[in-house]
């Protein structure tokens, strides 16, 4: 009987973790689509919904015009997109400078005209929603 019930209690534990295993894939894919979305429409220039994917935390630190100046200020000193490489990718459950939630980070190498060694990092946070908006967006690069 002790045999039966500590099958049935390790099947339940061992189901309990493929769960868990399948949902944090399920949620880094859709992650990636929001992210890859994100992405697509900076790189051709429409800042509206760019604006859109931003997190309410992060619209909320800015104005619209100030930021589209900003952006595309520094989408003129990249140059012309050339290709982008995922390196990495993690989904979290909490971070500890912004508490508990769902969050996925991407880390890229990207290859823009006028870079060099450029790489982006960005984080993404699920909304009341359930969709995915990009909280922390950051890149580092050389220039030619």
């Amino acid at each position: 009987m002790k045999n039966k019930i500590f099958l049935l209690l390790f099947s339940c534990v061992v189901s309990f973790s493929s769960y868990s295993q399948i949902s944090e894939e399920y949620q880094l894919k859709e992650a990636n689509k929001a992210v890859m979305i994100w992405f697509n429409n900076l790189n051709t220039g429409n800042y509206t919904e760019v604006w859109d994917g931003l997190s309410v935390k992060v619209k909320n630190q800015t104005n619209f015009d100030e930021w589209v100046n900003a952006v595309s200020g520094e989408m003129l000193i990249f140059g012309e997109f050339n290709g982008r490489v995922e390196l990495n990718k993690e989904f979290k459950n909490t971070l500890e400078e912004l508490g508990d939630g769902y969050y996925a980070e991407f880390s890229y190498a990207v290859v823009y005209e006028n870079t060099i060694e450029h790489s982006e990092y960005i984080i993404l946070h699920q909304d009341s929603k359930r969709n995915w908006k990009v909280l922390i967006f950051s890149y580092e690069f050389r220039q030619e």
